[in-house]
């Protein structure tokens, strides 16, 4: 298509959000959980969750919910506030969801799951969708190994 073809009343262009991931993941890390930007938009950056999981169909699941509910953990902090990624590494979280991908994971791997909402409150983690990934290496170590 060249210039003097183009109609550009016909553009619907639309604006990149390069802050947010483009899927809602998890980083299972070997001692924590990290939670993309996206899954906390989606999540609707609540200040609580409940954190849950299905053993039997290998799937974690996280809840928005308010501070006063059963089992009720500080998450988020306000939109405008939560610049960064959450992170959780409560061994109450961790080590059950690593429990159940024992003997498919590596202890020493990460992996991404993609999440998605199953209601207006609820994301889930089907695990066995994980890929692995490789860690980030530091800008020091890549510097000191020159």
């Amino acid at each position: 298509m060249n210039k003097s073809n183009f109609d550009v009343s016909k553009l619907n262009l639309q604006v990149i959000d390069t802050s947010l991931n483009m899927s809602p993941d998890i980083y299972v890390n070997t001692n924590c959980i990290t939670f993309s930007k996206r899954a906390v938009e989606e999540l609707g950056y609540p200040s609580y969750v409940q954190y849950s999981t299905d053993v039997e169909n290998k799937i974690f699941g996280v809840k928005s919910c308010r501070g006063i509910d059963s089992k009720a953990v500080p998450f988020s902090k306000p939109k405008s506030e939560q610049t960064a990624t959450i992170s959780t590494g409560n061994k109450n979280v961790t080590e059950p969801v690593r429990a159940m991908m024992e003997g498919v994971w590596s202890d020493k791997k990460r992996y991404k799951v993609t999440g998605f909402m199953i209601d207006n409150k609820t994301m889930i983690f089907v695990l066995p969708e994980g890929v692995e990934q490789e860690y980030r290496i530091e800008k020091k170590a890549v510097a000191d190994s020159d």
